[in-house]
């Protein structure tokens, strides 16, 4: 039976002080809906710790907020488990769910370390845009503050005093300044490199057929050789009958 005496005023729902206290808050008073969570022993190899001194005060308050809970233990205690089954196996399911609370709590500051860390490894200077990096705005200019002449002067006279302009057009111009002569060689020599690549096809048949050639010369000689050798045979084989 639960003692009659009063729980101590720092007993507290199981779900108090976790992140996600609404949700474990309805988790455990769903465990109250089906009474196998009462009847039903650990598995067995679990270890679960039961110290009932200890958990007694939290039942005390469990017993205030969960109205379910205060049916089920009416029913089934002590007709069909004892007292102290009866809140060993309930406080292994709440443990489970604390667990599981606990877990997730922990998966999710181990993604936000990970964000934080993949943040510190970028630069902030590849990110940020700093006063160097920004080009300033052209000030406005109003009418009056344009010099006469207009807008064309104004382009003439950039165009005549800017040193990279004039540096630019005058490397252009002696880059254009090629020797006549260069040019006539170079176009002789364009010439003669066509033909000798137009030359080239014919050479490499002329080769082909030198080699065409070469090769039916020794298949005569070595024919005329074989004829030869019958001949000379039989010379011979004449030689023997007159003997004979």
């Amino acid at each position: 039976m639960v003692p009659s005496c009063s729980f101590p005023d720092t007993a507290v729902p199981p779900w108090v002080g976790y992140s996600e206290e609404e949700t474990m808050q309805q988790q455990i008073l769903a465990l109250s809906a089906d009474r196998r969570n009462f009847l039903r022993d650990p598995p067995a190899g679990v270890q679960f710790q039961f110290d009932s001194e200890q958990m007694y005060p939290i039942a005390m308050v469990m017993l205030q907020e969960d109205e379910l809970l205060n049916r089920m233990r009416f029913d089934l205690v002590p007709k069909q488990v004892k007292e102290d089954v009866f809140w060993r196996n309930y406080f292994y399911r709440v443990s489970l769910i604390k667990q599981s609370a606990q877990l997730t709590a922990l998966a999710a500051q181990q993604q936000a370390a990970d964000y934080r860390e993949e943040q510190e490894t970028i630069s902030p200077e590849g990110v940020s845009l700093t006063e160097n990096t920004i080009r300033p705005k052209t000030p406005p200019v109003s009418i009056s503050d344009i010099p006469k002449g207009g807008a064309q002067e104004e382009e003439e006279n950039e165009i005549s005093t800017s040193p990279g302009v004039s540096e630019f057009v005058s490397d252009a111009f002696d880059s254009c300044s090629i020797d006549h002569e260069d040019l006539r060689k170079e176009m002789e020599q364009l010439v003669l490199d066509k033909k000798e690549d137009a030359a080239t096809p014919e050479e490499e048949t002329a080769d082909w057929e030198k080699e065409l050639q070469a090769e039916l010369q020794e298949y005569e000689v070595v024919t005329e050789a074989d004829n030869k050798d019958d001949n000379w045979d039989k010379e011979i084989e004449k030689m023997l009958q007159s003997d004979d």
